[in-house]
């Protein structure tokens, strides 16, 4: 999951400072990293049991953070809100992302989830009437044309239960999270919506830890320890980073780090497991991310 942009205050000072720059590389290896994890984790869970742990590890590392600091639960009335959240940004999302990285590799993966801001300006545009100028329209193009092309290059094209399509799933599911949560920003901060989300994702991804024990006791202890960290740090630890850097520097500046998650997904999983994607894949990212630049840079 990648964390939504908060409003910055007045009073913030915009500033890309060390410990900004500190924050903002530290989650970008995290999340990067998240890819080749994810396929080494596979070898040994499968898809749902292996997002029951992660899900809840992360869920319950919040929930001592939310104890230390005291945080209030929401009121009953926004409560079914962080129940869609939790279904989509962090089930729904969770669940895609891990089937979809069964047949696709780590650097088609983080491709492939780089294309969230396209899904987001859509569902702006669907839902709340923000206007979308023609960059835009050519970016989203450019973008699912680049789409199209990881599919064909990691085998077996777009197709229904296809890798492609779960993980572009999981990028819709997120952008879902991300736009519809900005009704609710006003009244609550980022900590806090990320902390009711995660924990209701958990309580309705209950419905597959039946299977949890068997899993976890068939798998290796090294595989079984990476879901650990994938539920403490990019989940609760990355997140935590995340909202510093954007309440101390301009959203635009923080957000664009995350251009470099691709090629480091693809640095890592080359370098643990091997991987390298194939050239019609790279260019088929290389082309989604150009869209994505042209969207965010010149689409409004």
């Amino acid at each position: 999951m990648t964390q939504s942009v908060e409003t910055q205050p007045e009073s913030t000072p915009h500033r890309m400072d060390g410990p900004v720059v500190l924050a903002v590389l530290v989650t970008i290896l995290i999340w990067s990293s998240n890819f080749p994890i994810i396929r080494y984790v596979l070898q040994g869970y499968d898809p749902s049991t292996m997002s029951v742990l992660r899900v809840w590890m992360g869920a319950l590392a919040l929930g001592l953070w939310a104890l230390a600091t005291r945080m209030p639960l929401p009121p009953l009335r926004d409560w079914p809100a962080f129940a869609l959240f939790g279904l989509t940004g962090v089930a729904g999302a969770t669940l895609t992302l891990n089937y979809g990285l069964r047949t696709l590799s780590a650097g088609g993966g983080a491709f492939l989830i780089g294309t969230v801001p396209v899904f987001s300006a859509l569902l702006a545009w669907g839902f709340f009437g923000e206007r979308l100028g023609p960059r835009a329209w050519l970016g989203i193009a450019v973008s699912f044309a680049g789409v199209g092309l990881i599919g064909l290059g990691e085998g077996g094209g777009v197709r229904f239960d296809g890798g492609t399509l779960f993980i572009v799933a999981s990028a819709a599911n997120q952008a879902f999270y991300y736009v519809f949560q900005k009704r609710l920003q006003r009244r609550y901060r980022p900590q806090q919506i990320t902390c009711y989300s995660v924990w209701l994702g958990a309580a309705l991804l209950l419905v597959f830890a039946p299977g949890l024990p068997a899993q976890i006791a068939r798998a290796s202890l090294g595989r079984t320890l990476a879901v650990v960290y994938l539920g403490l740090l990019p989940t609760a630890v990355a997140f935590s980073l995340w909202n510093f850097a954007l309440s101390r520097a301009r959203a635009a500046k923080v957000t664009s780090a995350m251009y470099a998650m691709p090629a480091l997904a693809i640095a890592m999983a080359f370098a643990w497991l091997g991987e390298v994607p194939s050239l019609l894949s790279l260019l088929g990212g290389a082309l989604a991310l150009s869209g994505v630049a042209l969207l965010h840079l010149w689409g409004r």
